[in-house]
């Protein structure tokens, strides 16, 4: 944020906000950052390739360039910026993607609502949960999974590296999905053994990510509803970017599942990002919206973190922080001393 600038201009950057996230997404949906990965290419040509109006496409492109995504050239040619290089496939395209989708606007339409009833705007627009509406759009949850498949790679080799998990024997990734954070750590710790644990319906990417990475020796997948039952005796039980997606009550019942399932000396290691207090900038403030408006979770901070593993049988223990913005809770079995 620019504090040297009037505040009215700073806050009409922030109610014009749509005025350059629409263009993005634009330019998204048409593939414009992969046309140009091979140079520059003139409007004509974009549009012929596009399929789109020229006169259109251009001042798209114009207003996208007078903000550092793309450059526009002589004879009305543009191309890639680093900014624009992000929205290839592979990259960022698919984020731009999938939080400028109809779907999502639609559900963020229903703020005031959701604000005033403390409701899900997203179910009061679809009539349904979050997780049940992407199993009826596999479109959109493939989109979804590539968009946080994305900012994961990065995190993964956070975590792998920010925590110590040479005192474990076994690790198992409650709600794991397809395995690539619990493939990273075991990387990283080549005594280590792991297990992903995750709806039948998940564990074929699971069963596929541990082919790739050749840990078959070493990594299983189990079957699991963490709402009902969680495999037991691992040293360690991992949940990864799973709290923040539930209220308090469903994220208590997780919590007590992994502590049934948990022996002696275990312990419990959440990531997630941990909302610091006062005025400070965070992503995780901004983020805790989407929880807000799209699945009915939140993001938390310290004091919530400890009320809610409190109870649920757990003592939060220590806050890892890594370099991605997110942190690594552990919780032991206990109460606050």
């Amino acid at each position: 944020m620019n504090h040297g600038l009037p505040p009215e201009v700073q806050l009409m950057r922030f109610i014009l906000a749509k005025w350059i996230s629409k263009p993005i997404y634009v330019a998204a949906e048409l593939g414009v950052a992969d046309i140009l990965a091979d140079g520059p290419k003139s409007v004509d040509e974009l549009a012929r390739i596009t399929g789109t109006h020229r006169p259109s496409l251009y001042r798209v492109m114009r207003a996208l360039a007078s903000v550092g995504i793309f450059s526009e050239g002589g004879s009305r040619h543009f191309e890639l910026t680093p900014m624009a290089s992000l929205l290839r496939n592979g990259f960022l395209r698919a984020a731009a993607l999938t939080f400028n989708a109809e779907w999502n606007d639609k559900a963020w339409m229903g703020l005031l609502e959701g604000v005033r009833k403390g409701s899900t705007p997203f179910q009061g627009v679809y009539g349904m949960p979050f997780g049940d509406w992407l199993e009826r759009n596999p479109g959109h949850a493939a989109l979804l999974s590539q968009a946080n498949a994305v900012k994961a790679a990065q995190s993964h080799r956070a975590v792998a590296e920010a925590y110590d998990f040479s005192g474990f024997r076994t690790l198992t990734d409650v709600g794991g999905g397809y395995g690539a954070l619990l493939a990273e750590i075991l990387a990283a710790y080549p005594s280590l053994k792991g297990v992903v644990a995750d709806l039948a319906s998940v564990l074929p990417g699971a069963r596929k990510t541990i082919q790739e990475r050749g840990i078959e020796d070493r990594c299983t997948v189990v079957a699991c509803d963490f709402f009902k039952t969680i495999p037991a005796g691992s040293d360690a039980y991992l949940l990864s970017h799973v709290l923040h997606d539930w209220p308090e009550e469903q994220a208590k019942s997780i919590l007590e599942n992994c502590r049934r399932a948990m022996g002696p000396g275990s312990k419990l290691l959440i990531v997630e990002m941990v909302v610091p207090p006062g005025n400070e900038a965070s992503i995780a403030k901004l983020l805790d919206l989407e929880m807000l408006v799209v699945t009915g979770g939140r993001e938390r901070t310290e004091g919530e973190f400890r009320a809610l593993l409190g109870s649920a049988g757990f003592c939060l223990h220590r806050i890892i922080p890594t370099d991605q913005g997110i942190c690594v809770l552990e919780g032991i079995p206990g109460s606050e001393p």
